[in-house]
């Protein structure tokens, strides 16, 4: 017979069935906060923003993506993190773990 479910008590849900920890948290959650760098050709990185898990990095990363195609369309620079770049030079949008 199994014991009863215990929970931890914390701001997200995680539940213990003998000793196995089952949480609502996506992998990789616990593993820390990240980071959003837009990458540009022949230029630094640009860290966008860090938050304190990769749900809130992805939906930051898709309104930055959605700026730039925005940009684009307009035939215009986009302006990331208080720089103007030209969408054509930008290589990739990433979503990193923050060091």
């Amino acid at each position: 017979m199994s014991a009863p479910p215990t929970r931890n008590g914390a701001e997200h849900e995680a539940v213990s069935f003998d000793g196995v920890w089952l949480t609502d948290r996506e992998p990789g959650e616990l593993l820390g906060a990240r980071r959003v760098v837009v990458h540009v050709r022949d230029s630094d990185p640009i860290v966008f923003d860090e938050v304190a898990s990769r749900q809130e990095a992805i939906a930051i990363a898709e309104r930055v993506v959605e700026a730039i195609a925005r940009a684009t369309t307009k035939g215009e620079w986009a302006e990331i993190d208080e720089r103007m770049v030209r969408p054509e030079a930008i290589v990739s949008v990433d979503v990193e773990f923050a060091e």
